[in-house]
């Protein structure tokens, strides 16, 4: 089974992929990938349509899952966020893939057996490695989601 995990930001978006073959689960990619400047709305939602799906018939993922904001506070953090995670469900309705979504407070240890508490960050180094460069909280996060479906 694979997954991908996409967690959204105001300057870019991050994706990890996983894949679980028995009680293994191996680390296959992940990016980074800025925003272009220069697009207005509308043509910065279809050039991520075109990212997304481009992105989902490479690995053709069994699942998706994607961070989702809470506290927005500034129409940029909308536009690059919210606007992406509708685009990303509709890709995924598209192409029947299976989406879900999770909260900050639901990315803890708990899914692994682990106390709320625990570094669920440090639990993902030590089971699925470190892979720079960007191998950063929101890279992470996206990993981590990615991982919640397998």
């Amino acid at each position: 089974m694979k997954s991908i995990g996409f967690n959204f930001t105001t300057n870019d978006f991050r994706y990890c992929v996983l894949e679980k073959k028995g009680n293994s689960v191996t680390f296959v990619e992940k990016e980074k990938i800025t925003y272009p400047k220069a697009l207005d709305v509308a043509s910065t939602a279809g050039w991520l349509e075109t990212q997304i799906c481009l992105l989902l018939d490479k690995y053709a993922p069994n699942a998706v899952g994607y961070k989702l904001p809470l506290t927005l506070k500034s129409t940029k953090l909308i536009q690059n966020s919210i606007f992406p995670l509708g685009i990303l469900n509709l890709c995924c309705n598209k192409k029947n893939i299976k989406i879900d979504h999770y909260t900050s407070q639901g990315i803890n240890g708990t899914k692994f057996g682990l106390k709320a508490k625990d570094d669920v960050y440090a639990y993902l180094d030590t089971h699925i490695g470190q892979h720079p460069p960007y191998w950063d909280k929101q890279t992470k996060d996206a990993a981590l989601v990615a991982w919640f479906l397998l």
